[in-house]
């Protein structure tokens, strides 16, 4: 609960914020604000303590063992280094434990087995190297020759399905662990999953990819091969460090610890092409003094899953003094940081955040981040979508520069990934003509050897099958307005012409008829998907403070999204600073347009590959009603509605999912006690957009809230929707509506608008109780008014960058010089054109280069040929800062220049 305190440190930060804002040209706080008036609710929030093991606590060197002994040999043949690692291994562990040494050299190996007590030392230019499979189907349909060898045949696990392939099996990795204790890898050493090919192109070993699903839950976890595509995997596993290493390009996973206790992660670097470190389902966990690279997906992620076949909540965490980043893949590592990839394989930009979600079956609880700093990243990310809570969350002191997406992002779903007992005996994965007509494969069978989980509460069934488009050039499906909904009948009994719901009878171990529960055939639509978790997912206490945010893409607000049966309670926001690119307006937030060009990259060496850019609404994850234009039919012509967001309660839970909303700032729906307490909110270039928008929010303070709007625009719009629906239920045909309001607002001098909604959201099947519902397109009489191929790229969502360039060193006497050249996405190919592949090079044309500041003297910048030229005239380091403006926002990079 709230609590009426606030420390001196907190008054003090008031006036570092407000002297930011002064220099942001943003109003100062509202004078009404008086001392007393200024002591904010706090929320008392239990910090996380983390672990109690760190390397001082397992180092033992007394008894050593040095890979080489047994027969391991750099460059040599992998399957011998693998037999000898883990002898050198298992000597240890029969010996009582010690440490296995690996020294410098380049051992490829496959699966390395960790053992109880047992510590991995990889020293100074050591490698443990992943070695290449036998049986290897590679994402993108590649093969490569393998070297004799596969890695460990991934195990069987009876709750497959329940999550991702991925957070089921963990066998095949180069580092597996399962219900060990005291194990730590620690050094100066390296893990690669990749290699150079004969032709100096990289190719990644530990594949992203997972292998095809079995069959059936008693199946080892693949269906015709497998391969290695994690670098270490721990499970179940208790008192673990991991210290010094560098792991690159570890595959799906470099790091994931699922059900494990006590772990302590410090002075790592991660530079990898998937997830970075994955904690799921685990507890007392440290991180620190790390950098976690991985543009792909995600940096440091909190799951709770069910992989470990435990339902264990994710809780204790404490993540302090760390860097997540979306470099290119292996560019950090060689402290190059190059930028050539722009969107993540969603489409999305650079992932590499620090994120809870999204498998969230047995919730999270006191977690604590500090002093992490957010490096071309999407934002803080918090996801309970599948029926646990999420509690007690601190974020204090860090910083976001190039946020690529909601800089924070807290959303409650209704997903429910959860177990669920069906009637089934089959041992299939996806048992047919169960409890859940979507997503079969969180059904349990109802066996003894299973867990049980019975059905607690249902969710309807939509039949998203009609397919439309706005524009004549992309398409998508939306729920059929003549048939939305689908009928389970493995959920309804029928007896006697009558439908009863079943319920668990312990005594029979089945599910029989209630017949107390009698269900009329109208209201069989929402009985089609069963979970066992009672309740709805929820989030609650939440302090985010002192967090300075820089650069980020004008798509995405910070997005407070809870559920209408499911509020998010009680947020507080402090002393935060967001500056966005700006540049949009209503137009964008009404139309959900979707506009693409192609772009050309290469990572660190990998081959040359193209990617779509989406400038407005990403289809990755926006679906179904999620697309249409934000519009509605009103006496007999289309007018715009862009407040009127869609719910898409059970989508995957990613920021983009509500495409482009009515909000520059901040974006808050369903939400209980929220205060923003010296909160700036600014743009770069001119946003036509309300700073925010409040939809179903009560007891919200944001009397020190300050907001660059445009002329004409207020800073606050407060939502009343009249048409509203209970969680999941949104497009049943004679479901009742209800209203939403905000109430007890508190907004200083903050200019207001308030709007009404008084339509049912796009999408929604029209029936008696609102009976002239049309889809906004073309045959109903709906088109967008520019043509998608003539519509203007809105270039500040996409922005230049320089090719990389390096840091310098030349002796004194030397003449340096060095060309500088820049890449434009807004000058590729737009997706909508039947050729794309002719020209799909993003050259830097419409780019104008230039130097910022004073060159050194000796120093010359020429800007036809973007070419500096320095002839020292004495030793040192200096300074050249290079500019690209496309004539919207400047990019910089600034080069260091050491002369010897």
């Amino acid at each position: 609960m709230f609590s009426k305190k606030i420390s001196r440190r907190s008054f003090l930060k008031v006036s570092a914020v407000t002297t930011a804002m002064a220099a942001m040209g943003l109003p100062a706080f509202a004078a009404e604000d008086t001392a007393e008036e200024n002591c904010f609710q706090t929320l008392n929030i239990p910090r996380a303590t983390g672990s109690t093991v760190d390397k001082s606590v397992l180092l033992d060197e007394s008894r050593l063992y040095l890979i080489t002994d047994f027969g391991a040999v750099s460059e040599g043949d992998p399957v011998q280094n693998t037999k000898a690692i883990n002898a050198a291994i298992q000597a240890a562990s029969e010996a009582g434990g010690g440490t296995v040494v690996v020294p410098a050299g380049d051992f490829k190996s496959y699966t390395i087995r960790l053992q109880s007590g047992v510590n991995l030392r990889i020293d100074a230019n050591g490698i443990i190297r992943a070695a290449r499979a036998d049986l290897y189907d590679w994402y993108g349909n590649q093969t490569m020759v393998g070297e004799g060898g596969n890695y460990d045949e991934p195990e069987v696990n009876l709750y497959a399905g329940l999550q991702d392939h991925g957070h089921t099996y963990f066998a095949n990795s180069l580092f597996y662990a399962a219900d060990k204790h005291d194990i730590m890898i620690y050094g100066e050493g390296l893990i690669d999953g990749s290699y150079m090919d004969d032709t100096g192109t990289l190719i990644n070993v530990l594949s992203g990819n997972d292998p095809s699903n079995p069959k059936n839950r008693t199946d080892r976890g693949y269906s015709s091969t497998w391969y290695g595509n994690k670098a270490i995997a721990l499970v179940r596993c208790e008192n673990v460090v991991l210290d010094g290493i560098r792991i690159l390009n570890g595959g799906h996973f470099a790091i994931i610890a699922e059900g494990t206790r006590n772990m302590t992660v410090n002075d790592l670097i991660v530079d990898t092409n998937r997830d970075a470190y994955n904690i799921d389902c685990s507890q007392d966990v440290t991180v620190s003094n790390s950098h976690f690279n991985s543009l792909t997906d995600d940096a440091i992620v909190m799951k709770a899953s069910y992989g470990a076949g435990v339902f264990m909540p994710t809780q204790n965490v404490l993540i302090e003094d760390c860097v997540v980043s979306g470099y290119d893949a292996g560019s950090v590592i060689t402290g190059a940081c190059t930028t050539d990839k722009i969107v993540a394989t969603d489409a999305c930009g650079p992932t590499a955040r620090v994120k809870f979600g999204t498998e969230s079956t047995c919730g999270y609880h006191t977690v604590t981040i500090t002093r992490v700093r957010f490096e071309r990243s999407r934002g803080f990310c918090m996801e309970a979508v599948d029926g646990s809570s999420l509690t007690n969350i601190v974020m204090t002191d860090c910083t976001m520069d190039t946020v690529s997406s909601s800089p924070i992002f807290i959303r409650v779903g209704d997903r429910a990934r959860y177990p669920v007992t069906g009637h089934t005996t089959e041992q299939a994965i996806n048992a047919a003509n169960d409890v859940r007509l979507d997503n079969s494969g969180w059904v349990l069978p109802n066996r003894a050897e299973y867990q049980l989980y019975p059905v607690a509460r249902y969710s309807p069934s939509y039949n998203k099958s009609k397919t439309v488009s706005i524009d004549g050039v992309s398409s998508f499906k939306v729920v059929d307005p003549a048939n939305p909904t689908r009928i389970n009948n493995a959920n309804l009994a029928e007896i006697d012409g009558k439908l009863y719901l079943y319920r668990w009878d312990d005594a029979q171990h089945q599910y029989v008829p209630d017949m107390t529960r009698e269900i009329s055939r109208k209201d069989a639509v929402y009985y089609a998907n069963a979970t066992a978790a009672k309740d709805l997912a929820s989030v609650s206490n939440v302090e985010i403070s002192n967090i300075r945010i820089t650069n980020v893409d004008p798509r995405y607000p910070i997005l407070l999204e809870g559920l209408v049966d499911s509020k998010v309670k009680n947020v507080i926001l402090r002393n935060i600073s967001v500056q966005y690119r700006g540049g949009l307006s209503l137009q964008e937030a009404v139309e959900q347009r979707q506009l693409g060009t192609y772009w050309v990259y290469s990572q660190s060496g990998s081959a040359p590959t193209v990617q779509k850019l989406p400038w407005l609404v990403n289809t990755f994850f926006s679906k179904c009603e999620g697309l249409l234009p934000r519009v509605a039919w009103k006496n007999g012509t289309w007018v715009d509605d862009p407040y009127n967001v869609p719910e898409m309660v059970a989508e995957y839970p990613e920021p983009s999912i509500l495409g482009i909303l009515p909000a520059y700032g901040i974006y808050a729906r369903h939400v209980e006690g929220l205060v923003l307490q010296n909160v700036a909110l600014n743009y770069v270039i001119q946003d036509k957009r309300p700073a925010i928008v409040l939809d179903d929010v009560s007891n919200a303070d944001l009397r020190t809230v300050a907001a660059k709007t445009a002329l004409g625009v207020k800073a606050v719009v407060t939502v009343t929707n009249h048409y509203k629906r209970h969680v999941g239920n949104e497009y049943v045909p004679e479901e009742p509506y209800f209203t939403t309001t905000c109430e007890n607002l508190k907004l200083g001098l903050l200019s207001r608008e308030q709007v009404t909604v008084d339509t049912p959201a796009p999408g929604t099947p029209a029936d008696s109780l609102y009976g002239d519902i049309r889809l906004p397109i073309p045959e109903n009489g709906y088109q967008f008014a520019t043509k998608t191929q003539d519509y203007p790229l809105p270039l500040t969502v996409h922005r230049p960058y320089f090719s990389h360039i390096g840091d310098q060193t030349l002796q004194l006497g030397q003449t340096l010089t060095l060309t500088v050249s820049g890449r434009n996405p807004a000058n590729g190919v737009r997706t909508t054109q039947p050729q794309p592949a002719a020209v799909i090079e993003a050259l830097d044309g419409g780019l104008t280069y230039g130097t910022a500041g004073l060159l050194p003297l000796g120093a010359s910048f020429d800007a036809g040929s973007h070419t500096l030229t320095f002839t020292p005239k004495a030793k040192g380091t200096y300074k050249v800062t290079f500019t690209l403006d496309d004539d919207v926002i400047p990019v910089s990079k600034t080069v260091k220049i050491t002369v010897v």
